[in-house]
């Protein structure tokens, strides 16, 4: 189980920051996460070696760390994700005045349009 949470874990990390890696590391990184290839296949797809396919993988693991680490994106979309689904779940408990009914709509639409995106 510790592995799959690594694995989303990773690939948050790559979509907020993959753009900022080298185009080399974007593509071994996109095999590696989407393609979910092997470090050999991807050698042998890229032509290059395993261990360069190891290497490329470590310091694109490490450079996205350090992305989130310093700006805390992924964190914060986390956050507000929650907080969103909280406001839902809060909102689902109500029984609202008929006067209070349309901004209660609003504000549900409101937090679905924020969780679509997710």
């Amino acid at each position: 189980m510790a592995d799959m949470e690594a694995r989303v874990a990773l690939n948050y990390l790559l979509d907020f920051y993959g753009p900022l890696l080298t185009p080399h590391r974007q593509e071994v990184m996109r095999l590696y996460c989407e393609e979910d290839l092997s470090q050999q296949e991807i050698a042998e797809q890229l032509s290059i070696t395993r261990q360069g396919v190891f290497d490329a993988i470590a310091k694109s693991k490490k450079q996205l760390t350090d992305y989130e680490d310093k700006l805390g994106l992924v964190a914060r979309y986390r956050a507000q994700s929650a907080a969103a689904e909280a406001c839902l779940a809060a909102l689902d408990r109500l029984t609202p005045a008929p006067e209070d009914e349309p901004a209660l709509r609003a504000a549900r639409q409101a937090l679905e349009g924020i969780l679509k995106d997710k």
